[in-house]
């Protein structure tokens, strides 16, 4: 079971995105953008990891303490030398880096704890097919939130892509 911990979107900042984006998806069909119900910031994958055994761990690191995490998504990017993702960024409590590093001493799928890894909170938009260029878009906006609570996911790759299913929060 592919897993992945992500930090849940509040509904308002997920609707501000939509209506920012709408026409955009319309002016940019080649690019294969998110469904409003995956959004989400990544903060920990983990692969495929059993996830009875992953609850536990997240149970073990007292994670409520740190919430709520409050968010300003201002910038947009592109990840890549040849971009295969557009996202949305800003700046995010400093609770969200604490969770971060305390879900980073869980092991993935390899065994591996994410200690060395640089992480940039982000909102994925669209993926960006192999040799389709991505258009230059501007963010003049600035859309704040606040989350209580992350998610234990799983991710099943499908033809039509991906479905996220919720396992497990905490809030």
């Amino acid at each position: 079971m592919r897993l992945f911990v992500a930090l849940h979107l509040s509904n308002d900042t997920v609707q501000e995105i939509e209506e920012w984006r709408k026409p955009l998806i319309q002016k940019h069909p080649s690019l294969r953008w998110i469904q409003r119900e995956q959004m989400h910031i990544t903060l920990r994958f983990l692969g495929d990891r059993r996830a009875d055994q992953v609850i536990r761990e997240i149970e073990n690191l007292s994670l409520e303490e740190l919430f709520p995490i409050e968010y300003t998504l201002s910038r947009i990017g592109q990840f890549g030398n040849s971009p295969s993702v557009l996202w949305l960024s800003g700046k995010f409590s400093s609770n969200l880096f604490s969770i971060v590093r305390l879900l980073d001493s869980i092991p993935d799928e390899e065994g591996k704890t994410g200690g060395s890894r640089s992480f940039t909170p982000h909102v994925t938009l669209a993926r960006i097919r192999r040799g389709v260029s991505c258009p230059n878009i501007a963010f003049n906006r600035q859309i704040a939130g606040v989350s209580n609570a992350i998610h234990l996911m799983t991710s099943n790759l499908t033809p039509n892509g991906p479905v996220y299913t919720n396992l497990f929060s905490i809030r």
